[in-house]
């Protein structure tokens, strides 16, 4: 229930309607009842819920058809990245975010080549992937793991195919 602070240092409630809250006795009952009980009977967030799943591990849609169906260009800590609506061969949409060198610039220059940024556009082998080596500490780059002392880090751009 949302709650309010006054001038005072006293919070009220904000009146809700209709809206029901458990008791204290019913909390108990469903924390003696265990998560995965209640989870068991829990109604799916996604059936609520406008927005689609993010993809956390780009590495699933390697070789993975799926069709881009709109983008767009956001302000994130680190600069700017792409949101892309994407639909996979499930019927099932989500997002795919990046800001790197890969996916973002060909999600830049597609824009500017259709001068939009809708789809659908399909990927036919999904994403690939290009795989070097990187010195944070000299901004160095190498196809292959240098033998050179120093902070050597194995590094993946991925691509839209």
């Amino acid at each position: 229930m949302p709650r309010k602070a006054t001038q005072s240092t006293d919070v009220t409630t904000a009146p809700e309607s209709g809206a029901a809250r458990f008791t204290d006795e019913e909390i108990t009952r469903i924390q003696e009842a265990g998560f995965e009980s209640v989870a068991s009977h829990a109604a799916d967030f996604d059936k609520f819920s406008e927005s689609y799943s993010v993809i956390k591990d780009k590495r699933e849609l390697i070789a993975v058809p799926f069709v881009s169906l709109e983008w767009q260009f956001n302000e994130g800590d680190n600069g700017e990245f792409v949101s892309a609506v994407i639909m996979r061969r499930d019927n099932s949409l989500a997002v795919l975010n990046d800001g790197g060198t890969g996916i973002y610039r060909q999600y830049k220059q597609l824009t500017e080549s259709i001068g939009r940024q809708r789809g659908p556009i399909m990927h036919k082998d999904g994403l690939r992937t290009s795989e070097y080596w990187f010195n944070p500490d000299t901004g160095a780059i190498s196809r292959k793991r240098p033998d050179s002392e120093g902070d050597w880090r194995k590094a993946t751009t991925f691509y839209l195919t």
